[in-house]
This record gives C-alpha cells, structure tokens and sequence, in this order.
C-alpha cells in the first residue's frame, strides 16, 4: 500500500470493473476528460514541469476557479510527489500572500482572470492558465503540449500532498497537513457509506479550492470509475442546476444549506425529471427542519444526508442517514466508518448522553498537523485524537447533536469566517483601538457578522469609511454586515479575556 497513491484513482486498466461505459471522468461546460485523458494529460503536465526544475516536496499554490484544468494540476503534483497548496480565489492579495509564505511556495499556477490577486516573487515560478504571453510566466497550454508519457519517480503513500488551509483563533490561517494515505482514507470510507459505484454522476458545486470540493465524494466518484461534473464556481443558479440534474441524469451532489433551500425554492422544480437524484449531501451548518421536510416532499427518491467534518479531515466525520432525517432532525449523525468519534469533557473522560462536551475524533485520514504550527499541532491532536473545538451532546443511540462552536466561528452561506482575523484587520485601521465579532442570524445566509467597534479617543469613524478599508483587506464573505460604534472598552474577564455573550448583549444580538 506504500506505493498506491493519489494517482492511482485515474488508472483503469482493462481488468477493472469500476468504470462507468463511456469512460468520462470529468466533465466541466461540455468538456469531457477521460479516465485515459486525465491520466495522460496530467502525466505530460509532471513531466514538463519536472524539465523546468520542479522537484520532489515543492509546493505549489493553485489559484484558479473550477475547470478540468484544476483536475490536471491535482494529479500532476501528486505524480511529482509535490504538495498541493488550494488557495480560495475569494482571498485578496495580501491574504493570498500569506499563504504562499507560510508554506514556503516555489510554483503557483493561476488563470488569467485572478492575474490580480496573484502576489509577484522573484523566488516562485508561475504557471499561467489561459493567460496572454507574459515575460517570467510559462504557458499552461505549452507544458502540457511539451511533455512526455514516461515513468516519474516514485511517490510513497505518506509523502505529504497536500496542505489544506483553515483559518483559526489566532486569526491568521493555519496549512492542514495532509498525505497520499489521509487523502485516500478520507474518500475510501465515503465509497462505503455512500454506497458510490461506477454509475455515480456527482456534480461538485462547491469550489474545489475548499475542502469539500474535491474530498466531499468527488474523489471517491473517481475512484469507483463514475463521472464527475465540476459546476462554475460563481454565479450559482437553482433553475440551471436542476436542468443540469436531468439531463446528466445526476446521481449524487453536495449543497450547502443554503444553497439546498434556493434549489427547493425554485419554481422549476416540479416540471423536472430528477428521479436519477439518490443522494444530497449537506453540511457546514445545521439544515432546517422545514428544508428537510420540503425536500422529502419534492425529491421522493433522494435521501438527504446531513454531514460534519473539517479541512483537518475526515471532511465527513459525522453523517445522518436518509430514513433518520426526520426521527433525528437537529443531529449531525453518527461516526463514518473511517473514524472514532467521542465527545468528551475537560479532562478528556466521555460525557454521557445528554451532557454538552467537546468532539474529538481519531482516525486515518486525520491530517498529520498543522504546517510551521507545533503549538496548535500540539493543542489540536492529543494522543491521536483530533480536537476540533465544536462542542456537541449524544444522545442514547449515539447520534451527534452540535451544541455550538467554542472557537466561535461564524459560517455565512456556508463558509467559515473566523472573528479572529476579522477582528485583528478591524483593529489596524487607525481610527479603531479594538474590535469583537460575534455571529448573528440571518435568513439569507445563516450567520452574519456583527461587528462591535471601539474607537480611540477622539477618533470618528462611520462605516461608510471603514468599509473600503475592510474591502481592501479582507475577502467580501469575511466582512460583518453591521456594525456598531463606541467609545466604551469592550466587556472583558479578569483575565483579559473578551466576554463574547457580552459583546452580543451590547448589539443585542
């Protein structure tokens, strides 16, 4: 098992069994890639970029919204035995930096239309999708045409691969460790719960830069021999997606809660054919009851599987089964079969039922630790378990109910926003001496960012003014939607420490 790899999802020799009839691995805006295609047009992307010096271990940062090119970078990189560093194409530029040098970045590939974001170095090399003829730039569409079909160097199943950043309480992102066998253990077990066979049609509407893009079944789907269909990642629209599910005849897909309830919403709906649908997965926040009751009622054939997991994997620690979604409404689900899930109390002793504690979690695809970070490393992974700082109860059957989150995140419209980093740009702008952001409700997306502001003394700031500021800092999605001005200190422990329930108090949140 040493040497069986990332890679060796693409190979389907004749002798396989798990191969959908046409061959099709990805498809993206109708444009197919074959198993043999991706296998082969990867492979010339390791072997060119290994004539122009890359070297076993170097990272490379990959900017660029989904396309079949992002696939071709995966699997080139795991090939070289590099490590693949997804870098969110909402992030501005000084975020995208941080990134790059955290984890010591020697390539970054990136398509025309992010050229923006990306930060100059004369200590990277870059690689340019669809990009005009740019000096210090080398052409993806030329690497590709340039390389060879020829053996690469080996690659160990525990050779690092990829670094799968999150951002944390410290406020600025940490790089998830991860190898060839975490990877593959984090998709192997959705094979099983999932049921994925050659015949799975998953469509990957979340970005593939995140986590759940491809480690949510997409790279089970591939390792079965099904077909994968990457959508655009901006511009969602419910009324395309449906078409979409009918005429691919789609079998499986992951939607955020909110994203599930525009699909429900969707006049359409009931003028489509989507009987092929057997599986919407859904995570990153709680789905409301009245979601889950809308869509038994609309897609009678479609379980609905509530998931929770994190960039530190398993991305699908905990899931609910369909005939459980209504009998367990609220709950997260039980342990996947690739992970021992507990939940514990200070002293790491189990909680009985009923009792709030702290989900930690042991399992193989667990990552290794955090890149550069041997004090979160520390606090995070605890005698081979992973705290994940979610605070949780179970009950008598052993089904997970998320309590809250005790690093305080915030997830608006299905996307982690940690007050943290939020806070500490904030409290740079000159007219700021401190700031505290707690999440609050909201229809649209779930959880808004609240923002409590205290000005220096003497100081004006109106959040007309702030907000360009914050724009150019910090990723839109990032950015509280209120904010509340003052010159009184925030509410603190003796300790020093923020009363975050306090601060809600103060907004009334």
């Amino acid at each position: 098992m040493d040497s069986y790899t990332v890679a060796e999802l693409l190979r389907k020799p004749r002798t396989a069994q798990r191969v959908n009839e046409r061959r099709v691995a990805i498809s993206f805006e109708g444009r197919d890639l074959t198993y043999d295609e991706l296998d082969e047009r990867s492979t010339r992307l390791a072997t060119s970029l290994r004539d122009q010096g890359f070297a076993k271990g170097d990272r490379v940062g990959v900017l660029m919204y989904n396309r079949l090119e992002w696939a071709e970078v995966f699997f080139a990189v795991a090939k070289l035995g590099g490590v693949v560093v997804p870098i969110n194409y909402l992030l501005k530029t000084q975020e995208v930096e941080f990134i790059l040098a955290d984890c010591g970045a020697r390539w970054v590939v990136y398509e025309r239309e992010l050229a923006s974001i990306v930060p100059p170095s004369a200590e990277r090399r870059y690689v340019g999708v669809d990009t005009p003829d740019t000096p210090g730039v080398l052409s993806y569409t030329a690497l590709v045409g340039a390389g060879r079909v020829e053996a690469l160097p080996p690659v160990a199943a525990e050779d690092l691969f990829l670094l799968q950043y999150t951002s944390g309480t410290t406020g600025t992102p940490k790089g998830a460790m991860h190898t060839h066998s975490t990877v593959l253990w984090n998709s192997f077990h959705q094979i099983v719960d999932y049921a994925v066979t050659a015949a799975e049609v998953f469509v990957v509407v979340p970005a593939l830069c995140w986590a759940a893009g491809f480690h949510d079944i997409a790279l089970a789907t591939l390792w079965r021999g099904g077909r994968v269909i990457l959508s655009p990642s901006t511009g969602f629209e419910p009324a395309r997606f449906l078409e979409l599910v009918e005429r691919e005849r789609v079998t499986s897909v992951l939607l955020v809660p909110t994203v599930l309830k525009r699909v429900l919403a969707e006049p359409t709906i009931a003028s489509r054919d989507l009987s092929s649908l057997r599986i919407i997965a859904s995570g990153g926040e709680p789905v409301p009851v009245t979601a889950i009751e809308d869509a038994r009622r609309k897609l009678p054939t479609c379980d609905l599987l509530q998931c929770y997991g994190m960039s530190e994997f398993p991305t699908m620690m905990l899931y609910l089964d369909g005939p459980d979604a209504v009998r367990k409404i609220g709950s997260a689900g039980r342990a996947c079969s690739a992970a021992e899930i507990r939940v514990v109390d200070t002293d790491g002793a189990d909680v009985p039922p009923g009792t709030v504690g702290e989900i930690v979690c042991r399992s193989p695809a667990t990552m290794l630790g955090y890149y550069g970070r041997p004090d979160a490393t520390a606090s995070t992974l605890v005698d081979g378990w992973l705290h994940t700082g979610d605070l949780a109860q179970v009950d008598e059957e052993g089904y997970v109910y998320i309590s809250g989150r005790s690093k305080d995140m915030i997830i608006s419209g299905g996307l982690n926003v940690y007050p943290a980093e939020v806070e500490r740009v904030i409290a740079q702008h000159p007219a700021v001496l401190e700031a505290a952001v707690v999440g609050v409700e909201d229809p649209k997306w779930g959880e808004i960012g609240d923002a409590l502001v205290v000005l220096r003394p003497e100081a004006s700031l109106s959040e007309g003014e702030l907000l360009p500021y914050l724009k150019e800092q910090l990723a839109n999605y990032k950015i509280p939607r209120r904010f509340t001005f003052t010159g009184d200190p925030l509410p603190r422990t003796t300790s020093g420490k923020v009363q975050k329930f306090r601060v809600k108090e103060v907004l009334g949140a």
